[in-house]
């Protein structure tokens, strides 16, 4: 069976092997493309764009099909892209296209040459939910105090990315209402995409986690850091770190030597460098608070390191105002750190208020003070969530499983596109 990923990342084993840059994100496909290229009955085949020269080529069992133009083939529809596409079909001839999120060109543009191949569908982003939520919840003046004149005239504001999610939103709406067949995480991204095309085969598939969560030794009460929350990367409003930063001040009255870590970007002694409009009112809110002590950015770290940072946190928090499922929540609940999330999204699918965790409503930052406080001072409590919640990671993210469920699901899509 020869299956073709379209995907929007340079794998980190290929980029390393030609001196290209990677994506932070997208970490879920590494170990479930080496668990699907290790049967011996399929034969993987990775398209990409990155900035460099077309290459095909192998590493260990996957193929890898590079086209160059990186971010404006991944961005804009082209005619161009079409012959990329067309190009990797002749050189793969596969059995299905599995097409890897609807944020970007590629995937589109691959539906209008593909014919008769079955094309599966996993959507990674609601994008007409991003879009709407892009703000988090800011108001008119505090998105004034966002803007920043570099990004002013570079069109990188806030506006013009809420405008490039509508934009792209339009595209995804387009892909849904062609394919056939979808695969998701939760009942919330089965809704969303039912509620576009109800005519859609849905496949609920569990992804894994980057190999470093399955190595790394779990959370304990001894081991971790008091008053220590680690956060998702959350550099743009979408991500609510404001909210968070809102919650660290209330907090800070009871806990002085409250720490709140935020990874991502390029930081130094704990400062995002060259900040974007919204991480400078972030650094305004901070200073209006008083909390230059308290918020750390980390910078971009590597999967290791976060696994370490999660056994050190007293409390792992994803402040989101729209998430499918978090990777890092779920990288959270492996390594069995006590997490709190906003009640957005399909998150609910994986934390259950009071059960394995807390939930909280995205714009009650006093809410999320409060349920953090419970964790810190309740040690029973933090306890009983981080047993609850390992055992039901680890039957999510089955590291030799899932890849066998998803081949399971391309031969039933192979299937019944040759019965009609």
């Amino acid at each position: 069976m020869k299956i073709l990923w379209i995907v929007n990342m340079v794998f980190p084993k290929i980029a390393k092997k030609l001196g290209a840059e990677t994506s932070a994100s997208g970490g879920c496909l590494l170990d479930l493309a080496d668990g699907i290229s290790a049967d011996p009955n399929v034969e993987l085949t990775v398209m990409t764009y990155y900035d460099g020269e077309f290459k095909d080529i192998k590493v260990d069992n996957i193929r890898y099909i590079l086209f160059p133009g990186g971010g404006n083939r991944l961005l804009f529809d082209s005619n161009k892209t079409a012959e990329d596409c067309k190009k990797a079909l002749e050189l793969c001839q596969p059995d299905l296209v599995h097409i890897h999120g609807t944020e970007y060109a590629p995937g589109y543009e691959m539906l209008k040459v593909c014919g008769d191949v079955p094309v599966l569908l996993t959507i990674q982003g609601i994008l007409r939910r991003i879009s709407k939520e892009y703000y988090g919840g800011l108001t008119f003046n505090e998105r004034l105090k966002c803007l920043k004149l570099k990004e002013i005239l570079t069109m990188k504001t806030p506006t013009a990315y809420k405008m490039l999610y509508s934009r792209n939103a339009e595209r995804e709406e387009k892909v849904l209402k062609q394919v056939k067949y979808v695969t998701g995480r939760t009942d919330w991204d089965k809704a969303v995409m039912l509620s576009v095309n109800p005519n859609l085969k849905y496949f609920r598939c569990n992804y894994n986690l980057r190999k470093e969560f399955y190595e790394s030794e779990k959370w304990s009460l001894e081991s971790c850091e008091r008053h220590t929350v680690f956060s998702s990367s959350a550099l743009y409003s979408l991500k609510g770190l404001h909210i968070e930063v809102k919650a660290i001040a209330l907090l800070k009255k009871k806990y002085p030597d409250i720490k709140l870590y935020v990874p991502g970007g390029c930081a130094e002694n704990g400062k995002i460098k060259n900040p974007s409009g919204y991480i400078k009112y972030i650094n305004r809110l901070i200073k209006k608070y008083g909390l230059e002590d308290n918020i750390i950015f980390t910078g971009s770290i590597s999967p290791s390191e976060v696994a370490k940072r999660l056994r050190k946190a007293n409390v792992f928090v994803v402040s989101s105002a729209v998430e499918g499922a978090s990777a890092s929540l779920c990288e959270a609940m492996m390594i069995g750190t006590p997490s709190v999330s906003s009640f957005r999204g399909g998150m609910t699918d994986l934390l259950t208020d009071r059960v394995n965790g807390f939930t909280y409503d995205y714009s009650e930052y006093p809410m999320l003070a409060c349920r953090i406080d419970e964790l810190f001072s309740n040690d029973k409590l933090a306890c009983e969530f981080s047993k609850r919640t390992i055992p039901l990671a680890e039957e999510r993210h089955k590291r030799e499983k899932n890849p066998k469920d998803m081949i399971e699901v391309y031969n039933e899509v192979i299937a019944n596109e040759r019965k009609d």
